[in-house]
């Protein structure tokens, strides 16, 4: 199934894509908009609204979904913005006859394959890279890295298009070891091996953030879009923890599968 918006987090083996989930909480308005968002760009997408006929109302939406008109109109706002649907006053909502662009989708239950898939179709062009504070939000999980750390950031495309806007930080010493040039379609877990640093567990969660003033203008979105938001922890076998990644992802572009295995 597609990542929930709200806030989850799971632990993957790189070997066996295991899964065990436990819930998260995240901003509660922020998800309920995306869920709508996702919902409604889903039915556009795959014809379940096909182009010319009406969406329901938004009083219809609101009961439907439990949502307030502010939560609706935020969710068709941001479609109406992509040119995804047209609004007539007095008349209604319609869906618009559309450019297909399928979404990239990564299975994360299956983490080598997801990592083939991203160095195989995607590309990355570095941003910054050397020493940087870790910021406050990820304290919390970075325990390993120290409050300063080598920031890699990168921004990830297919086919010149945004996809996702990752950074990664790791521990200082692993960070001056990577001097040369960084491969422009390797992932982070895929440099660290070729460093001989092998990954044995991944933990990460997913929810929802609105898109900061950097993040739009990277991932060429509007200010406050709701994004993909995945932080991970790539781990050793002995715990030492190898970097902590921050990726805010385009949800029009990017789609995440999780399938929950081993649940605890």
């Amino acid at each position: 199934m597609a990542a929930d918006p709200r806030s989850r987090y799971f632990r993957l083996s790189p070997a066996r894509g295991d899964a065990k989930l436990a819930s998260r909480p995240l901003d509660k308005g922020v998800a309920r908009y995306y869920r709508l968002y996702e919902l409604l760009s889903s039915a556009l997408q795959d014809g379940t609204i096909a182009p010319g006929s009406a969406l329901p109302s938004e009083p219809e939406l609101c009961v439907r979904h439990g949502l307030s008109r502010t939560t609706v109109r935020r969710a068709l706002d941001r479609l109406e913005r992509e040119g995804r649907i047209s609004r007539k006053r007095g008349s209604g909502t319609y869906a618009r006859a559309q450019r297909a662009v399928p979404r990239f989708c990564l299975e994360l239950h299956s983490l080598p394959d997801a990592l083939a898939a991203l160095e195989s179709h995607t590309t990355t062009k570095t941003l910054r890279f050397g020493p940087a504070p870790v910021p406050q939000a990820l304290r919390a999980i970075a325990t390993g890295i120290g409050p300063t750390a080598y920031l890699i950031e990168r921004l990830r495309c297919r086919h010149g298009e945004p996809l996702s806007l990752t950074s990664a930080y790791l521990p200082e010493p692993i960070g001056r070891r990577l001097r040369g040039a960084i491969p422009s379609r390797a992932a982070i877990m895929t440099i660290l091996d070729r460093l001989g640093l092998h990954t044995a567990s991944v933990g990460c969660s997913v929810g929802v953030a609105a898109a900061d003033a950097a993040a739009a203008n990277r991932l060429e979105v509007p200010l406050g879009s709701a994004l993909l938001r995945v932080r991970s922890v790539l781990t050793a076998d002995a715990g030492d923890q190898w970097a902590v990644l921050e990726s805010f992802c385009r949800s029009d572009r990017l789609q995440l599968k999780v399938i929950e295995t081993g649940r605890g």
